[in-house]
């Protein structure tokens, strides 16, 4: 249809009549002409919607707070927050925290992503579905259908996510796996609780919890010890593979989720006792050290301590290795008598002093053996240095009296081995840096034996490994 330009024109200007007459009439208050505005907005509907930022800066001032509950404005149902949103309206998208990079399949786009993908199917966070499987939840567990309730309670943690119901169902969750005895499920699904809300009101159950089914992998290992390659096809209270290192895995969560809880140090020793039963000396020694120095108000300081200088007299492997275990266990030799005399009875106390022995034995012949290298080698200063050690710090073994024998043999014996071809190497000149070294004094005077009374060797006092030999003759101590 055409129209004419005198019938387009007309049409305009009546139209923009109208315009102008309905803005003069809602100017002057016309209320039969003007538009009224909605009830309690006041305004522009869309501006002035409940929960939006035009509305709560109107509303504010009149807001009313309820402890429990939030902001409460008069005329209008529900509640709001600090800024104005209602509380109990479900969200329309939940972002996941960022807490780092996880693989591929916990990146956070992809979870946005396939969060919205569920929302736009239906599938999206709701409330009121997530109360309703957490009660039925509830409902099948005290009717001991436990791996029913344990969907449910999936279903409801996944349908209202970062929420204490999310939080109570992650823990029925993992109730429902321990009571079904799915040791191994529930396990996990308790270290996924502590994973995402460490301050949980469910810590303190859920370590026992923890603890419990450890301690029984622990004794089950023991009572039918088996390879960690064997797998497990039948007995759902075990792990697929590895069932005691499951169970010390479990003692570690332990420790790392709750360290100053009731059962942190007893989660300790029972990983210490489990490697010493196993013969893993090294490890053993490891947790009893860390037990003795990071809980020392634990009832198990006195067993650390017995066990420990066990594990550190079979950490020791021979004089070629190294000797710090053998000075560890020394010391912890002192420590038993010092701090748990009153605990040691006879027989504890007959024992510390064969292990005394022990240790002088070996440390004895450490220094025997060194002797003994430098006098193959023709360092006979360096061989009779450590054969007074032997005599005068071990006076009481065995290898002292050979010490003697050894001292006494080499009384006429030159201190170092003819160097070969010494008129051409005299001819370049010494290091600076062993020349210093060489001027340094020795500590305690001079180290070679002295001609007594009655030709006995005199013992001069033991210098510190760390400092260099060198008597005013130049000759030096081999260390």
């Amino acid at each position: 249809m055409r129209i004419s330009p005198h019938s387009f024109r007309k049409r305009a200007a009546s139209l923009l009549s109208r315009a102008l007459c309905g803005g003069v009439l809602a100017a002057a208050g016309c209320a039969s002409l003007a538009l009224p505005p909605a009830p309690g907005l006041g305004g522009d509907s869309a501006a002035l919607a409940p929960g939006t930022a035009g509305w709560w800066r109107r509303h504010k001032k009149q807001a009313e707070f309820v402890v429990g509950s939030g902001y409460r404005v008069e005329g209008f149902e529900g509640f709001y927050d600090e800024q104005g949103r209602p509380i109990s309206a479900p969200v329309s998208k939940v972002i996941p925290k960022e807490s780092g990079s996880g693989g591929l399949l916990n990146d956070l786009k992809l979870n946005s992503a396939v969060a919205g993908m569920k929302e736009k199917v239906g599938l999206g966070p709701d409330e009121a579905e997530a109360r309703a499987a957490f009660a039925e939840g509830e409902s099948l567990f005290r009717r001991e259908k436990y791996g029913e309730a344990a969907k449910k309670f999936k279903a409801a943690a996944a349908g209202w996510p970062d929420s204490r119901l999310e939080q109570d169902a992650m823990f029925q969750r993992a109730e429902s796996f321990f009571f079904a005895q799915r040791y191994a499920a529930a396990v996990d699904a308790y270290e996924a609780l502590l994973k995402k809300y460490p301050s949980s009101p469910h810590l303190d159950k859920t370590i026992t919890r923890q603890f419990a089914i450890a301690r029984f992998w622990d004794k089950y290992h023991q009572y039918n010890p088996n390879w960690p390659t064997t797998p497990n096809l039948w007995d759902k209270k075990r792990p697929l593979f590895d069932t005691v290192g499951h169970g010390v895995r479990a003692y570690d969560n332990i420790r790392l989720n709750d360290p100053t809880g009731p059962l942190a140090d007893d989660a300790i020793m029972a990983t210490a006792n489990s490697y010493f039963l196993r013969g893993r000396f090294n490890d053993a020694d490891y947790h009893y050290e860390l037990l003795r120095t990071e809980y020392p108000r634990s009832d198990h300081q006195f067993e650390a301590h017995l066990l420990g200088l066990q594990c550190k007299l079979r950490r020791y492997q021979g004089p070629d290795y190294d000797g710090a275990p053998l000075e560890e266990a020394e010391r912890l030799v002192k420590q038993l008598r010092t701090q748990f005399f009153g605990e040691l009875d006879q027989d504890q106390r007959s024992r510390m002093a064969e292990v005394t022995a022990q240790i002088n034995r070996e440390l004895a012949g450490r220094d025997f053996h060194l002797g003994q290298h430098f006098e193959r080698t023709g360092y006979n200063r360096s061989a009779k240095f450590y054969y007074e050690s032997v005599a005068r710090e071990y006076p009481q073994t065995e290898l002292a009296a050979k010490a003697r024998e050894r001292l006494a043999a080499l009384v006429d014996a030159p201190d170092e081995p003819a160097v070969p071809l010494e008129t051409l190497v005299n001819l370049f000149p010494e290091n600076s840096e062993r020349t210093s070294i060489a001027q340094v004094p020795m500590q305690g005077g001079a180290a070679s034996p002295a001609e007594g009374p009655a030709g006995s060797q005199s013992l001069a006092a033991r210098p510190k490994p760390a400092t260099a030999a060198a008597e005013s003759n130049g000759s030096k101590i081999q260390r």
